[in-house]
């Protein structure tokens, strides 16, 4: 079912600065954009990624790759499940995936998609967490299923893998619950207009790589720094940038 880390630890940075980075769904100049804007050390910074790092966005193929470095540490999402999943002569998991975003595929080369496969089997995990000024933060992509942090590979199910990659009753229906072993826990994949925090989970999706509408009238990137008592919220979008600071 399952091939991926049910969990990695990260001690603290000691040389630099711990990022978090909402979906970014192939929008790669514009995280690029963004760590410029943010003074990001490719030398000793790191940026950990919610997941659904592809689709969407116009560089899918090349927003994978980021896994390869080792500033860039990335949980699995969905969409990078969707690939993960994907049998070119299938046509029902095509449609699925490409509705979705994922229509890049079709673009690749045998040898591109062996790759991509590749990167995600040996970069990706379920889920991990990092020691930072304000607490251990752990990442998941949409919503972890468990009362107790860390997740361990006798956890790893078919309900427990939907919920980390598809759920999204926590921002829904408020069925917020508290973790033990965790300070925070940050996820993406539901897209809101602005990061939000409830109680210990922090919802960094801001819409980046989507459409404007309604409810997401600005989408736009987030990154998140940690502090010792407020976190700092980065929204990046083409021609914006602001910083603002959540209290913790």
């Amino acid at each position: 079912m399952n091939s991926l880390a049910a969990h990695n630890y990260y001690e603290a940075n000691r040389n630099g600065r711990d990022f978090f980075v909402g979906d970014i769904h192939g929008k790669h100049s514009l995280l690029m954009l963004a760590l410029e804007q943010i003074n990001f050390d490719f030398s000793v910074d790191r940026l950990f990624s919610v997941g659904d790092v592809i689709d969407r966005g116009e560089d899918s193929f090349y927003c994978l790759l980021l896994a390869n470095k080792n500033w860039f540490i990335p949980v699995i999402g969905n969409h990078e499940q969707f690939l993960r999943e994907i049998d070119d002569n299938n046509m029902y998991k095509k449609f699925s995936w490409y509705e979705n975003g994922g229509g890049w595929w079709e673009n690749l080369a045998v040898q591109e998609k062996l790759l991509a496969k590749n990167i995600i089997a040996k970069n990706f995990c379920l889920t991990l967490s990092v020691d930072t000024a304000g607490g251990k933060v752990g990442v998941v992509h949409a919503q972890y299923p468990l009362d107790k942090w860390p997740m361990h590979a006798d956890d790893v199910n078919k309900d427990n893998l939907f919920k980390l990659l598809w759920s999204r009753d926590y921002l829904r229906n408020g069925h917020t619950h508290s973790t033990a072993g965790i300070d925070f826990i940050v996820s993406g994949h539901t897209p809101i207009s602005k990061a939000r925090l409830e109680k210990q989970l922090l919802f960094i999706d801001s819409g980046c790589g989507h459409l404007p509408n309604e409810k997401r009238p600005t989408p736009h990137l987030t990154i998140c720094e940690f502090q010792k008592k407020h976190i700092d919220v980065y929204a990046v979008a083409e021609q914006h940038f602001e910083l603002s600071k959540i209290d913790i």
